[in-house]
């Protein structure tokens, strides 16, 4: 199971190193490569293969007509990317999913179970405070 939070740099060629925690999770299960795409807030997703294939299955399940499965899938599946893991322990992230979640210098890797949110610090702490200040709804 992914969890817990790290910070780490990502280099002007847009490579970030994946923790070791979450390296050691993944090579559980056999993931040599992540699947990097947009999420509705301004990060990014990461899923190792096998997670993905059950997003792709649930994805195609959502409606053809219905517009708000269609930006969905647009916006989820028509932005992903296949990233593989170096021997080193980094991903290379396409600079339009950088731009995408504003990926600059400080990342801060989130594990959610089944997948791994990559922000922004700044983007994640604005984010995490304004979700708090209503922590009634939470």
């Amino acid at each position: 199971m992914l969890k817990g939070h790290y910070v780490n740099s990502i280099n002007e060629k847009g490579r970030l190193s994946i923790p070791s925690r979450f390296r050691d999770v993944l090579r559980e299960w056999e993931a040599s490569h992540l699947i990097v795409t947009k999420s509705i807030d301004r990060c990014l997703l990461a899923f190792a293969p096998d997670d993905w294939e059950r997003m792709e299955q649930l994805a195609k399940g959502l409606s053809m007509v219905k517009k708000e499965d269609i930006v969905f899938k647009r916006h989820l599946v028509g932005s992903a990317e296949e990233c593989p893991i170096d021997a080193q322990g980094r991903i290379l992230i396409p600079s339009g999913l950088r731009d995408y979640a504003g990926l600059k210098k400080k990342c801060l890797l989130v594990g959610i179970v089944d997948r791994i949110e990559i922000w922004d610090q700044d983007t994640y702490n604005q984010s995490m405070e304004e979700a708090l200040e209503d922590a009634e709804k939470l």
